[in-house]
């Protein structure tokens, strides 16, 4: 895939290796699979976790882990930290002191790249010399967590004057940056969401949807929704992600899958390998968000649906959403306009389906790794 020589790239991820869902994955995957050598930071564990797994944390906070190969060029180290670092300065300080002894640890060479996913890991990584700094942001946390987006623009400043390369999802997001040389690398498409060809549309009348639940999944919305289709079902998969909550559902989850007479089941995280069945099940699939959070976003969800060839209906919760470019998109928000685009969506013709899955193919994770390495790598 690559003739560059061959670079140590350590990423500092805001997820867990496992589930391999998001951008950061895939950055990984494709500079594993370009034959460069790859250790994934995980995201901290926090001091919740010592309630579950006291010795394990505490371990992690004394000492640097040591990285587990996971597959083929890639490596994988668990870390600890007190406060997450979003929360406040005083967090991110200490996060940072954390990571930037893990990072000073890992990059033993000058030719490692270190690669910061949020703004608050920037203090970490800042320092280190003798590497190639890059930000690649996925998400404008300023939007994410509003009450705080003084903060986090004054974090991008930074970033923006100190980074080798800035690399964003999105041209809004690019704006944050005024000082740096940014890139714009949108997602794409999982390679496991395309290695088998798309199916016919069930006739059945079930919806399906594939991401993180949190406060932005607009449950109430669907509760009127379901009301209003007695004969629809809904499969969820993914992790929880609401506030206070750990990685249980929400209350409004929780209502939403009572209330519904066993027709909106949540089925928990599906490995990648997995989803194409599932999503394949459904005869419609959906993206009922709030237009809360990174409004401006790259959405990973409408790649991977449209991989699969199904008619897609979402919310209106970004303004750029009807220029993705996704054939066929229906944007409904209200309960009675959901009705009507699922109930049009039954009569999608196979051509549409079909133009969704090249328009996926085109916008594939492995069309995206030229740019996205030249920028990485500055090269």
């Amino acid at each position: 895939m690559s003739t560059q020589p061959r670079t140590r790239l350590v990423i500092c991820s805001k997820s867990r290796w496992a589930p391999a869902i998001r951008r950061e994955h895939a950055l990984a995957q494709l500079a594993a699979e370009a034959g460069h050598t790859v250790v994934f930071v995980e995201a901290p564990q926090d001091v919740r976790t010592s309630r579950t797994s006291p010795r394990r944390w505490l371990a992690r906070l004394v000492k640097v882990g040591t990285p587990a190969t996971v597959v083929e060029n890639i490596a994988v180290v668990e870390r600890s930290t007190v406060v997450p670092g979003h929360r406040h300065q005083l967090a991110q300080i200490a996060d940072a002191a954390l990571l930037r002894r893990l990072l000073r640890a890992l990059v033993a060479d000058e030719r490692a790249t270190i690669v910061s996913t949020t703004p608050w890991q920037w203090r970490a990584v800042a320092p280190l010399t003798g590497v190639r700094r890059v930000f690649d942001c996925a998400d404008d946390w300023s939007e994410v967590i509003p009450a705080r987006a003084a903060w986090f623009r004054s974090l991008y400043e930074r970033v923006s004057a100190e980074a080798d390369a800035v690399i964003v999802n999105n041209a809004s997001l690019a704006r944050r940056f005024p000082y740096a040389h940014t890139v714009v690398v949108p997602n794409g498409t999982s390679g496991a969401l395309l290695a088998t060809s798309i199916t016919p549309q069930p006739r059945t009348r079930t919806m399906a949807y594939a991401g993180t639940l949190s406060e932005r999944f607009d449950a109430p919305l669907v509760a009127a929704v379901m009301s209003m289709l007695p004969g629809w079902r809904l499969d969820l998969y993914g992790e929880c992600r609401y506030a206070g909550c750990g990685d249980r559902p929400g209350d409004e989850l929780r209502a939403l899958v009572a209330e519904a007479d066993g027709r909106v089941v949540w089925h928990g995280v599906v490995a990648r390998v997995e989803l194409a069945a599932r999503l394949d099940a459904a005869s419609v699939l959906v993206l009922p968000h709030r237009p809360l959070g990174a409004i401006t976003g790259d959405a990973m969800k409408l790649y991977d649906y449209a991989a699969r060839g199904r008619p897609i209906v979402s919310t209106r919760w970004s303004p750029s959403l009807a220029d993705s470019g996704t054939p066929g998109l229906r944007l409904a928000d209200t309960a009675g306009e959901w009705v009507t685009a699922l109930t049009d969506a039954l009569a999608d013709t196979p051509h549409t389906a079909l133009a969704r899955r090249e328009w996926a193919e085109a916008n594939a994770w492995t069309r995206r790794w030229p740019q996205w390495s030249q920028a990485l790598l500055g090269t």
